[in-house]
């Protein structure tokens, strides 16, 4: 009678997380659908979903698969030793002192140090003229015409001045300069990765009090997620709004005037760090109850203050504009300038864009991370602040079907990025649902198999991955920028993503200058070549570093590419 007792509890057990591995993988089949079949994502979106993410969809399901079959063959006796693992007596501290050991380490090492994308560089290139008194830089006359070339379309550049800028606000360079006056710049991501980690348990807490496991179990799920351990080797803003999201909501919570205010210029700083949507998509759902009841006070004092904050940042756009006079090609644009260029009605393509990004959030996260969702829907809790952190990541991710469906460069989906202390919070209240009763062992071991084990599988993956794609560009940036030459000019039309492998420092304008080949015109390279000493690299050159490059039957701009090379080939350039 007890062997089929256990065995009818087995059976039980795994009717619920066998439809959770289930679905994620289904998720990523239909990730793969929407790229295959919709053509969603492109460049270098693309590129990384077919490299990087199906082999992460592969790899994380058959672990998944292994590690629950596993849980539910072996003996009882093995099965209740691991779900018997007292979580809750792991202290919080460790595992944030965890995180950011792990990610300090990986940054050098995995990373490289190395701003892969514009979007990392450029908040660097802003830091360091902040800290050199600045807001932009300038180039020397002699530069001036070929400042595109130099610098990437995402700079704002004025031909006729020769200043230049990163065209994104401020928040985030003003951060990372904070950090680089200690000597930690490179390190700003993995330093608040790791405070994240420490309040998403804080806010756990205050959402579930009577809980001891449920905030170690938020900690550890977000100290475990492959895309914010990603996120934390970048310079990108993302890992800042993570922070300063649930330190905004942790503020919220507190629920005093003092915190409340406290909260509001949290926000209008979180608004600066990128893009100003960003935060109040995520504060809307919690703001809006400030209406039932009704709190005038607190609706006038975030209203005043997110007005007056917003309009300031966005003020940071005619600052610029007002630094870099020129409002000619490359100049600075306004944000209804920028709006208008990049918002539209999306169409299937757009969609599918969607879908397959929200296939690799899934995929980045913890293998524990969708049993517990499931099981938290399962069990019927329907609290307030749930819903409200469900809608937090429906409103949140509404701009991006009209404005930027495809993320470019990436490690998971960073448009949700500040949104994964939400996932984490609510799968932490699925374990205290589901994983304290003592009827359910195997399934409490399956899920502590997927929550502690699968790292091990995982995170090393993902290193090995980020590394091959990071270091051969990384490597691409070292050897332009060790030519014993006055001008390098990098074959950006054939190797892939070549554009963003020119980095020039307008405040210290030494040799090599790097420029992009496809932001020449061939009288300018004829003009370079007889005032200076002109070294090519040509897409042979940078195959052996491991960049994947285009054929020349596939150009866009053949006629072009030819024009270019051609006065590359001439008398004046060495050719001829």
């Amino acid at each position: 009678m007890g062997q089929k007792s256990s065995e009818a509890a087995a059976q039980n057990d795994s009717g619920r997380i066998a439809p959770a591995v289930a679905a994620q993988i289904a998720l990523s089949l239909t990730g793969v659908a929407a790229i295959i079949w919709f053509n969603g994502t492109f460049g270098v979106s693309r590129y990384l979903f077919v490299t990087v993410d199906i082999p992460g969809f592969v790899i994380g399901a058959l672990t998944a698969v292994v590690l629950v079959a596993a849980m539910y063959l072996v003996p009882d006796r093995a099965a209740r030793r691991l779900a018997a693992v007292q979580i809750d007596r792991l202290p919080v501290a460790a595992v944030v002192l965890a995180t950011g050991a792990v990610s300090v380490l990986a940054t050098p090492y995995v990373y490289h140090g190395y701003a892969l994308s514009m979007d990392e560089w450029l908040p660097r290139l802003q830091s360091k003229l902040f800290l050199s008194g600045a807001l932009t830089g300038q180039l020397a006359p002699e530069w001036r015409e070929y400042g595109r070339a130099m610098f990437h379309v995402f700079a704002t550049y004025d031909p006729q001045t020769g200043q230049v800028a990163s065209s994104y606000r401020p928040g985030m360079a003003a951060l990372y300069s904070v950090f680089d006056l200690f000597g930690l710049g490179i390190y700003t991501s993995a330093i608040l990765n790791a405070g994240a980690v420490g309040l998403v348990a804080v806010v756990t807490r205050q959402l579930r009090p009577a809980s001891r496991a449920a905030p170690v179990v938020a900690a550890l799920l977000l100290a475990t997620s492959q895309q914010a351990l990603a996120g934390s080797l970048t310079s990108y803003a993302m890992t800042a709004h993570l922070f300063l999201n649930l330190l905004w909501l942790h503020l919220f919570l507190r629920d005093t005037w003092r915190m409340h205010v406290l909260a509001a210029v949290v926000g209008v700083f979180t608004a600066s760090l990128h893009q100003v949507h960003v935060h109040i998509f995520f504060a809307l759902p919690f703001l809006l109850t400030l209406f039932r009841p009704f709190r005038p006070r607190l609706i006038a004092l975030y209203g005043i203050v997110y007005l007056f904050g917003h309009l300031a940042i966005l003020s940071w756009d005619r600052v610029l504009i007002d630094q870099v006079a020129s409002q000619g090609d490359g100049g600075a644009r306004s944000t209804l300038d920028i709006l208008a260029a990049i918002v539209r009605l999306p169409d299937l393509s757009d969609l599918a864009s969607i879908w397959a990004n929200l296939a690799r959030l899934a995929g980045w996260q913890s293998l524990a991370l969708l049993p517990l969702l499931l099981a938290l829907w399962r069990s019927g809790e329907r609290a307030l602040w749930m819903g409200l952190l469900v809608a937090s990541v429906m409103t949140s991710l509404l701009p991006y079907v009209i404005l930027m469906p495809d993320q470019g460069h990436g490690w998971g989906y960073r448009y949700l990025h500040g949104l994964l202390g939400n996932f984490a919070i609510l799968a932490a209240v699925g374990w205290d649902v589901s994983c304290t009763k003592a009827a359910r062992p195997r399934f409490r071991a399956a899920v502590t198999a997927l929550l502690l084990i699968s790292p091990a599988v995982m995170l090393p993956l993902r290193a090995v991955q980020i590394e091959n794609f990071v270091g051969s560009y990384a490597a691409a940036t070292r050897f332009t920028m060790s030519q014993d030459a006055d001008v390098v000019i990098v074959d950006s039309q054939r190797v892939f993503v070549g554009v963003d492998i020119p980095r020039n420092d307008p405040l210290s304008q030494g040799r090599p200058v790097a420029m992009s080949l496809r932001a020449l015109e061939p009288e300018q390279i004829t003009r370079l070549c007889r005032s200076y000493r002109v070294r090519f690299l040509s897409v042979e050159e940078f195959k052996p570093l491991g960049l994947y490059t285009y054929a020349e039957e596939g150009l866009f701009d053949r006629e072009g590419y030819d024009a270019r090379l051609a006065a590359l080939q001439s008398e004046d350039c060495g050719g001829g």
